[in-house]
């Protein structure tokens, strides 16, 4: 019986073996992989200084003081020319990698570099200086415009890219992940200089972060807020001072806070005639334009909605009571609604004029649109009579102060006499 018991006990050993390997598997050597992010090595981005003289590349915008006129290059910085007597000279380039907007209070210019935002002394532009850095102020979208955002980690900085590794080693039921502690050091703080080449299109506007800058009053200086709402800013006495100013907030200024729509994206803002102007793509066909009014008692804007073109740029036209509309093919009209509350327009009037023209604006009552060639036109409910054409006249942005007419276009920064529209004269 004893000689029985021994002989069945190898078995039970072996069946006992099987057993224990389905259930515990027991231990392996397997390879697992583990993401480690790339961040953004802001040193180049944040050279921001003055150079001499650089090839305008990209007009986007100009601005001015007493003393200068400023000439936003898109991507790059800003070209600054000095006004001397009724003309202009060059005068420097301040660089500002990644510029999309910027704004001027006095000497002090507010610009986008990349999603900080920087507030530069040019007061004596070859000596531009910073004087504030904002880290991300462009890019702290929230709840539903989360999206808008690019990437970044709190205290890391913006994520471009992501980097595997693979570990090799052994593994069990009760320790099934390998141990990443070694790899974590290694490769927890990765940087590069380099920005993914899909960040950038060839529309930078429609490319994220989001900018949109203008001066309002005298010191603050508006742009996108968080949601449905303004980031407010100044730079007084030394001190940098930001503030939020939303649908909710009571009371809400005097301009009401833009509106974030579902599926659109804002791709301009500029403030002209006590109108704010925010342009926008709200689809792959159609674009949208907020023009909000000053209000002291309820902050209003007009609605304007294009289901067959982006629009380019807008003016208003008060004895007409229409908005001028640029679609880069033709010019069209939106008409105010005879009701006073109602915020979308009464009519829309394709006025049939092919123009490249990326801008326009209104002199003397006459309709200007700018882009290969400056256009003057006379206008009415049902047409715009063409009055006079300036071939020799072109640019991509402009700036009208009284009688003179700034335009920038990649030769450089040019003035114009407007006080005959239908004799424009180059001022030398």
């Amino acid at each position: 019986m004893r000689y029985l018991v021994f002989l069945l006990l190898p078995f039970v050993l072996i069946g006992c073996e099987d057993t224990t390997e389905d259930v515990y598997r027991y231990s392996k050597i397997v390879t697992q992989s583990k993401q480690y992010p790339v961040y953004l090595d802001m040193s180049e981005i944040d050279d921001v200084q003055a150079k001499d003289q650089l090839p305008l590349e990209a007009p986007f915008k100009i601005v001015s003081n007493d003393n200068y006129y400023f000439v936003g290059d898109k991507l790059n910085g800003v070209h600054v020319y000095q006004k001397s007597g009724g003309s202009v000279s060059y005068l420097c380039f301040i660089a500002c990698k990644y510029l999309k907007d910027f704004a001027l209070v006095d000497d002090k210019l507010f610009c986008n570099n990349f999603v900080d935002l920087v507030v530069l002394d040019v007061c004596n532009p070859m000596q531009a200086a910073v004087l504030h850095r904002e880290d991300y102020y462009f890019n702290r979208f929230d709840s539903y415009k989360a999206g808008w955002n690019i990437p970044y980690e709190e205290g890391k900085g913006l994520i471009v890219d992501w980097e595997t590794h693979e570990l090799t080693g052994r593994v069990t039921e009760e320790e099934p992940n390998l141990d990443f502690t070694e790899y974590d050091e290694l490769y927890s703080n990765l940087t590069t200089t380099e920005l993914p080449e899909t960040w950038f299109g060839n529309q930078p506007e429609w490319d994220k972060p989001y900018i949109g800058m203008i001066t309002i009053g005298t010191d603050e200086v508006y742009s996108y807020g968080s949601y449905n709402s303004w980031a407010i800013s100044s730079y007084l006495s030394g001190t940098f001072n930001a503030r939020e100013e939303d649908l909710w907030s009571t009371p809400r200024g005097n301009y009401a806070p833009p509106y974030y729509y579902a599926d659109a994206f804002p791709v301009k803002m500029f403030y002209q005639d006590s109108l704010i102007y925010i342009l926008g793509n709200s689809s792959v066909t159609s674009g949208y334009c907020d023009c909000i009014t000053y209000n002291e008692e309820y902050p209003f804007s007009y609605h304007l909605y294009f289901p067959t073109f982006r629009p380019l740029d807008v003016t208003y036209f008060p004895p007409m009571e229409v908005f001028f509309v640029a679609s880069g093919q033709s010019v069209w009209g939106a008409f105010k609604n005879s009701d006073e509350e109602s915020s979308y327009m009464e009519r829309y009037l394709d006025y049939g004029i092919e123009t490249d023209a990326t801008s326009v604006f209104i002199a003397n009552n006459k309709v200007i649109t700018l882009g290969s060639q400056l256009s003057v036109y006379a206008p009415s409910e049902n047409e715009l009579q063409l009055e006079a054409a300036y071939p020799d006249i072109a640019g991509s942005c402009y700036l009208k102060s009284d009688d003179v007419l700034a335009i920038a276009n990649t030769e450089g920064l040019l003035l114009y006499d407007i006080s005959n529209l239908e004799e424009i004269k180059t001022i030398p």
